[in-house]
C-alpha cells in the first residue's frame, strides 16, 4: 500500500463479542473495552473509534425497540443503547498512519472476543456527506436549505427561506413534526397572531425559533438541555440573522405570562410533565384568559387524546389538530 495522503487515515476493521478478554484476563463489555483502546493507543495514533450504527427499522427487527417511529433516536436514551444490545458488533478503530494500524491489529487480533477483519485505507472526501441533504420544501411555510447554500434567510408574502446546519440537534426540517409545527406558525400568523416573545421549548437545532425570528419575533428563548448543542443553535441562528434575537438556555426562563407564541416539540411524557409549567408562560389578557399560541408536537395517535386534555384544562380552549404521516400536532390558540 501507498503511504497514506494529508487527510486519510487507516482503519482496523473488527468483530466483537459482547464480553472481550484483555490482555492481563479481565473480561469487560464492549463499552470498557473502548476506554482500554484509548488508554492503550490513544498516543499511537488512534483517531476514533467508530461503533456503527443500528437504524430503527434494524432495532425493531431485532427486538430492541417496540416501534419504528421514534422522533429522534440519535438522543435515545442509555436504556435505547441499539449498539451495545447486539450479540455482536463490528467496530472500526481509525488511525492515522498504516504502521500504527498495523501494529494496533497485531495486539486486537491476541484478545478473547475480538477478531480481526482486515486494515484499508480510508481516503478522505470532507464533503461527500452534504450530498444527502437537499433543500425541503414545507407546505404552508416555505423552504429549508442547508447552511452551506448561498443566500439569506428572509420571510415574503411567498414563504419564508431557512438555513439550518445538519447533524446537531434534531430540527433539520425533515421531520413531519418540525414541518408541523412551520406550519401551525405560518397559520397563527395568517389569523393576526403576534410574535413579541417566543419560547422554544425543546429547542433542538434552534430551527422554529429561529424561523419565528425571521418571521419578525422581536426575542426568542430557545431552551435546550444539551449544553453541547448551544453552539449549533446560536451557529443557526447567526447564519440566517437573527443571532442578536435568540437567547439560549437550558431551563425554562423564570418569566411568567410573557410569551405571544410558544413552542414544544417533545414527546408525550415531557409535555405531560411540564404542562402546568409551559402553560403559565403563555401571554394572558388583563381578565386572565390566554392570547398567545401554544403549539405542541411529537405526538402518536394513542399520545393525543391524554395532552389534548391536559392542555385544554389549562387553556381552556379547545386545540387545532394538523397530522403528517404518524405524527400529530396540537395548536392552542388564545381568544
Amino acid at each position: 500500500m501507498n503511504a497514506a495522503t494529508a487527510g486519510d487515515a487507516w482503519a482496523v476493521d473488527l468483530s466483537l463479542e459482547p464480553a472481550v478478554t484483555l490482555p492481563r484476563g479481565d473480561v469487560v463489555r464492549r463499552d470498557a473495552w473502548c476506554e482500554w483502546a484509548w488508554e492503550r493507543f490513544g498516543e499511537r495514533g488512534l483517531l476514533g473509534i467508530d461503533e456503527g450504527a443500528v437504524d430503527v427499522a434494524e432495532a425493531v427487527e431485532l427486538g430492541l425497540a417496540e416501534s419504528v417511529r421514534v422522533l429522534d433516536a440519535a438522543a435515545a436514551p442509555a436504556d435505547r443503547d441499539w449498539v451495545a444490545a447486539r450479540d455482536g458488533a463490528t467496530f472500526s478503530c481509525l488511525f492515522a498512519d498504516v504502521a500504527s494500524a498495523r501494529a494496533a491489529a497485531t495486539e486486537f487480533g491476541r484478545l478473547g472476543g475480538c477478531r480481526v477483519a482486515g486494515v484499508r485505507q480510508i481516503v478522505a472526501d470532507a464533503d461527500a456527506w452534504r450530498t444527502s441533504f437537499t433543500p425541503i420544501d414545507v407546505a404552508g411555510f416555505g423552504r429549508i436549505f442547508p447552511a452551506w447554500e448561498p443566500g439569506a434567510a428572509e420571510s415574503s408574502p411567498t414563504g419564508t427561506r431557512l438555513f439550518i446546519e445538519p447533524g446537531i440537534g434534531f430540527g433539520t426540517g425533515l421531520h413531519e413534526t418540525t414541518q408541523l409545527c412551520l406550519a401551525a406558525l405560518a397559520a397563527w400568523q395568517s389569523e393576526g397572531g403576534g410574535l413579541e416573545r417566543v419560547l422554544d421549548f425543546g429547542a433542538g437545532s434552534g430551527i422554529l425559533g429561529i424561523a419565528a425570528a425571521v418571521r419578525g419575533a422581536c426575542r426568542v428563548d430557545a431552551v435546550e438541555i444539551d449544553p453541547l448543542v448551544h453552539a449549533a443553535i446560536l451557529g443557526n441562528a447567526g447564519r440566517n440573522g437573527v443571532a442578536d434575537r435568540i437567547a439560549v438556555t437550558c431551563e425554562l426562563p423564570d418569566i411568567a405570562a410573557a410569551y405571544s407564541l410558544i413552542f414544544a416539540n417533545i414527546v408525550a411524557e415531557v409535555l405531560l410533565a411540564h404542562a402546568g409549567d409551559v402553560c403559565r408562560r403563555l401571554r394572558r389578557h388583563a381578565d386572565g384568559s390566554h392570547a398567545g399560541s401554544l403549539i405542541l408536537s411529537g405526538l402518536l395517535a394513542q399520545d393525543v387524546p391524554a395532552v389534548a386534555r391536559r392542555y385544554a384544562e389549562e387553556l381552556r380552549v379547545e386545540p387545532v389538530q394538523t397530522t403528517s404521516g404518524d405524527w400529530h400536532c396540537l395548536r392552542f390558540a388564545g381568544r
